[in-house]
């Protein structure tokens, strides 16, 4: 075609090993410790508990992974508590803190619902006049007072 320039075709970048997911850090860490081990297993879990790999963002890999990084936190200070029975004021707000933060995290990218027993993404077929209808609640005026 007259005035197109053809360029040569773009050369493939190489991903990282992060990107695409060989590893889970930058650099080669081995994962053969317990805290290793279990560190990359719960990012597995709530990576499948998020529809898996294919379904979720950069971003919500990398919210999982600070989410597992703080389930490991915690569960070293429950059992710096089992074995010695007694904590501190200062590990209690730390402790407090961290389950805090990591239940933001979780109920941000959906691993947490509000509501007990229910996820957020759960299907709910009450239409919008049914629940103008009861005032503004999903339970029957009857359920709510519990017949």
């Amino acid at each position: 075609m007259h005035g197109t320039i053809k360029r040569p075709p773009k050369a493939r970048r190489n991903r990282s090993a992060v990107t695409s997911r060989r590893r889970l850090f930058a650099d080669r860490i081995p994962a053969d410790s317990p805290r290793g081990r279990r560190f990359t297993d719960l990012v597995r879990v709530y990576t499948e508990d998020l529809g898996g790999d294919d379904r979720i963002s950069e971003a919500t890999r990398n919210h999982i992974r600070h989410i597992a990084l703080l389930q490991c936190v915690l569960e070293d200070c429950e059992a710096d508590y089992v074995k010695t029975g007694s904590t501190s004021q200062r590990g209690r707000l730390e402790y407090q803190r961290l389950s805090n933060t990591q239940s933001r995290l979780m109920k941000n990218i959906g691993l947490l619902s509000s509501t007990p027993g229910q996820r957020d993404d759960d299907e709910d077929d009450l239409d919008p006049l049914t629940y103008a209808e009861r005032g503004g609640s999903r339970r029957s005026h009857r359920e709510r007072l519990g017949d």
